[in-house]
C-alpha cells in the first residue's frame, strides 16, 4: 500500500491554518520556522483576486532520492504504507554530512542554508554536490535531471565551460579540484533520455527572444517552463549563436549541441533559423504584431582589431570572422604560417583551428605572461602539444607586407603590464630591436562587440560608449518599455555559463514584467567562497584526479574529431566520490520538492512532514487535514484518494520532476 496526499488548490484560501497547526502538533513556536516553507502563490486583482500556499511537506515518492543519497543511511520508506521515515538518530550521525566552518558564513545562516562554494561560484547555481554524489552512487539519469534544473545545455558546458566551480574546489586543500565540468559531461554523453513532452502554456503573453545563443537559450529555457509562448529568431541557419560560430567542432561536436537545442524545442521553445529581426522597426514589429516583451540576446559577433600599421590588409583577420567562416565551412586560404594577436580562448582556438586548416606554423603574441594568459590552463597545454608556439609579454607593432600581401609581423617585448577597472592597459615596451615572426595572415582576437546595425543612434535603446547595448543593471530593461538586453551584447564578451546566467536573470525580470510586479528586488546577500571555510576530515585519504583521456596528437591535428574522449562509468563514479559535500544536506538539495528543512538548533537534524504517523493508529488523519476549514487537504491510500478525486497530477506553480513520482494529487484551481 502507498498512502499519499490531496491537495485542492481550488479550495486553498492561504488562511495558515495548516501551518500553525502542525507547528503546533510539533511543538514549534507560531512564528516563522525557516524548515517549514510555503509557496505564496497569488494571481489576479481584487475581487477576482486567486490566492493559495503551496506546501512543501514530503510528498512520499515512489523511489525517493533522499533515500539513496544519505551518507548516513538515516532516511527509508517503509515498506507497509510507502510512507518516507527519518531516524534521526542517524541523520548527520557517523558519516560527516557538510564540513563547512560555520563561522566563515556568517551569523544569518543555518545548517539548511549553507552552498557549497562550487555552488556560489557557479554563475548558474548548479546545485553541484548533489548531481555529483547521484553519479557516486550510480544514479545517473537522476543526476542528469538535477542538473537540467539550473543548466539547460548540459552537453555544452560539461565541454566548454570556464568552470569556476572548479577554481574554488575545495578538495584542493588536500589534493586537486573534482572534475565537475568532466562529470558534467558524461551525463549529458551517456545518459540516454527520451524527449520532454512540451510545456503546457499558462499565460497569453508571448515572448520574442533575438538571438540563440546561451543567454537567449536560457532565457527561453525558463519563460517556456514558467508558462509564456516564447519564439526565438536566429539570423544564421543553425541554432546557437556564438556555440556554433565562435566554439570549434574538436571542443563542442554539433551533434551535441544539437542535443541540448532538440530537447529545448521538445519543451516548446519555437526556434526560428535564418530570421534577421532589424533592431529598429523589427523590434516594433515584434511588439506590436502579438509579443509581449522582447529580449536581446544577439551576442558580440563583431571582432576587432588594433591600430597597427598593416591592420588593414585583407589577410587581417578578427577571430569571431575567422571562426564563423570555418565553422560554416567556408573556406580560408590562411597560408603556410598564422600570427594570432591575443591570450584569450579565442585566441587558442584559432591557432589550433588554423591548424587543422592546414597551415604549418601558428604564432600566439599576447600581452599577458604564460601564468596569467586568461585562456583556459588545459586548452594553452593542448595547443601547445600541438606544436602552437606561444610568445608571452609580448606586442605586435606592424605587420609588413609586399604589394598588399602580408610577409611578417614586428613583435616586441614589454614588462609591467597592468589592467584597470575600467579594462584599459598600461605596459612598457622593452629596449631593443623588434623581432620580425613569418606570417601569411593574421589573426586579431582581442575582443569582439555586437553587432549594432539598424539601432537608431537617438531611439530609447541606445549604446553605452563600450559599444554595448545600455541596460538597466538592475532590472535588465533597456531605456524601450518592455525590451530587454542579456548576454554579451549588454555585458561584453563573457563566458558561456556566465551568458547563461545572465539570460536566466533577465527571464526572472520578464516574468515580473509581465506579471506586472516592480521590477526591482532586494539583492541576495553575496558570499565570496573563496572565504568559506571546511574542516577537513584528519583522516581523508588523498585520491589523485581522474585525468581526461585525449585524443592523441596525431591523430587530431588534421581533422576536426573531439579532442577530450570524456570518461567510463567506472572513471566518474571514482572521480565523483572525491566530493567532500562541502554544505552537507544532500537529501535536502536533491529533493526535486525541496521538503527535507532543516531547524535552527545545534547539529541540526533533518525535518520533514511525516504525515503524522502516531495519529493513524488513533484512526486520524494528519493534524494539517483536520484542521483545514475549507476542506482542500486529504490524505490516505493513494487507490483510494484516485477512486475518490481522480488522478489529477496537473498543478497551478508545481513542476512534477520527470523521473521522481510524488504521491500527490492535485486538484488545481
Amino acid at each position: 500500500m502507498q498512502t499519499g496526499f490531496y491537495f485542492d488548490q481550488s479550495r486553498c484560501t492561504g488562511c495558515y491554518a495548516c501551518t500553525i497547526a502542525c507547528k503546533d502538533n510539533h511543538d514549534i513556536p507560531a512564528g516563522p520556522a525557516r524548515w517549514l516553507r510555503l509557496s505564496y502563490r497569488e494571481e489576479g486583482n481584487y475581487p477576482q483576486l486567486f490566492v493559495s500556499h503551496m506546501v512543501s511537506p514530503c510528498y512520499h515518492c515512489t523511489e525517493p532520492v533522499c533515500a539513496y543519497i544519505c551518507p548516513n543511511e538515516a532516511i527509508a520508506k517503509r515498506e507497509e504504507d510507502g510512507i518516507v521515515v527519518v531516524d534521526r538518530e542517524k541523520c548527520r550521525g557517523e558519516k560527516i554530512c557538510g564540513i563547512i566552518d560555520e563561522h566563515s558564513m556568517g551569523t544569518d545562516y543555518l545548517y539548511g542554508e549553507q552552498k557549497s562554494p562550487c555552488q556560489i561560484a557557479c554563475p548558474a547555481h548548479v546545485q553541484v554536490p548533489a548531481y555529483v554524489n547521484m553519479v557516486a552512487k550510480g544514479r545517473f539519469k537522476e543526476a542528469l535531471e538535477m542538473v537540467r534544473r539550473n543548466m539547460p545545455l548540459p552537453s555544452v558546458c560539461g565541454r566548454v565551460c570556464m568552470h569556476p566551480c572548479e577554481t574554488v574546489c575545495k578538495r584542493q586543500e588536500l589534493d586537486e579540484p573534482v572534475a565537475i565540468m568532466a562529470i558534467k559531461g558524461f551525463l549529458a554523453d551517456n545518459v540516454e533520455e527520451t524527449l520532454p513532452a512540451p510545456v503546457a502554456r499558462k499565460y497569453d503573453h508571448k515572448v520574442a527572444i533575438i538571438g540563440s545563443g546561451p543567454a537567449g537559450l536560457a532565457a527561453a529555457n525558463d519563460l517556456v517552463r514558467l508558462g509564456y509562448g516564447v519564439t526565438v529568431f536566429e539570423s544564421m541557419p543553425i541554432a546557437g549563436g556564438m556555440l556554433v560560430a565562435g566554439v570549434p567542432v574538436y571542443r563542442l561536436p554539433r551533434k551535441s549541441l544539437e542535443q541540448d537545442i532538440n530537447y529545448l524545442k521538445a519543451l516548446g521553445i519555437d526556434i526560428q533559423t535564418g530570421t534577421t529581426v532589424n533592431l529598429n522597426d523589427g523590434v516594433d514589429g515584434l511588439l506590436s504584431g502579438g509579443y509581449s516583451a522582447v529580449l536581446l540576446a544577439i551576442g558580440a559577433h563583431r571582432g576587432q582589431k588594433l591600430n597597427i600599421p598593416g591592420a588593414e590588409l585583407s589577410n587581417c583577420l578578427t577571430g569571431t570572422d575567422f571562426m564563423r567562416s570555418a565553422n560554416l565551412g567556408k573556406a580560408t586560404n590562411l597560408g603556410k604560417s598564422v600570427a594570432i594577436i591575443g591570450g584569450g580562448n579565442v585566441a587558442i582556438d584559432c591557432a589550433r583551428m588554423a591548424i587543422r586548416l592546414g597551415a604549418t606554423q601558428a604564432h600566439i603574441i599576447c600581452l599577458e605572461s604564460r601564468e596569467s594568459m586568461p585562456a583556459d590552463k588545459e586548452e594553452i597545454k593542448q595547443a601547445e602539444e600541438e606544436g602552437i608556439l606561444l610568445h608571452p609579454s609580448a606586442m605586435v607593432t606592424s605587420i609588413n607586407h609586399e604589394d598588399s600581401r602580408i610577409t611578417d609581423v614586428n613583435v616586441r617585448g614589454i614588462t609591467d603590464l597592468l589592467f584597470s577597472n575600467d579594462g584599459k592597459v598600461s605596459f612598457k615596451k622593452s629596449t631593443g630591436r623588434a623581432r620580425r615572426l613569418t606570417a601569411d595572415t593574421v589573426i586579431f582576437a582581442i575582443g569582439q562587440k555586437p553587432e549594432l546595425n539598424g539601432l537608431p543612434v537617438d531611439g530609447q535603446i541606445s549604446v553605452k560608449a563600450s559599444g554595448l547595448i545600455s541596460a538597466d543593471p538592475e532590472t535588465m530593461m533597456t531605456g524601450r518599455q518592455g525590451v530587454f538586453a542579456a548576454g554579451d551584447c549588454s555585458n561584453g564578451a563573457t563566458s558561456i555559463v556566465e551568458a547563461i546566467a545572465s539570460g536566466q536573470r533577465a527571464a526572472f525580470f520578464l516574468n515580473r514584467y509581465l506579471q506586472q510586479d516592480v521590477l526591482r528586488v532586494r539583492p541576495e546577500p553575496a558570499v565570496d567562497p573563496a572565504k568559506i571555510k571546511v574542516n577537513i576530515p584528519p583522516d581523508k585519504q588523498k585520491a589523485p584526479r581522474q585525468p581526461m583521456p585525449l585524443l592523441p596528437v596525431v591523430k587530431r591535428i588534421n581533422n576536426f574529431n573531439e579532442v577530450n574522449l570524456g570518461y567510463d562509468a567506472k572513471t566518474v563514479m571514482t572521480e565523483a566520490k572525491r566530493c567532500l559535500n562541502c554544505a552537507g544536506h544532500l537529501c535536502k538539495d536533491a529533493c526535486p520538492y525541496s521538503a527535507p528543512q532543516f531547524a535552527a538548533e545545534q547539529k541540526a537534524k533533518m525535518q520533514k512532514c511525516d504525515l503524522c504517523l502516531e495519529r493513524w493508529s488513533e484512526g486520524k488523519k494528519p493534524v494539517c487535514v483536520e484542521a483545514c476549514l475549507p476542506r482542500a487537504l486529504d490524505a490516505g491510500p493513494i487507490k483510494a484518494l484516485q477512486e475518490k478525486y481522480g488522478d489529477n497530477t496537473e498543478a497551478y506553480g508545481f513542476t512534477y520532476s520527470t523521473l521522481v513520482k510524488p504521491c500527490v494529487i492535485h486538484k488545481s484551481k
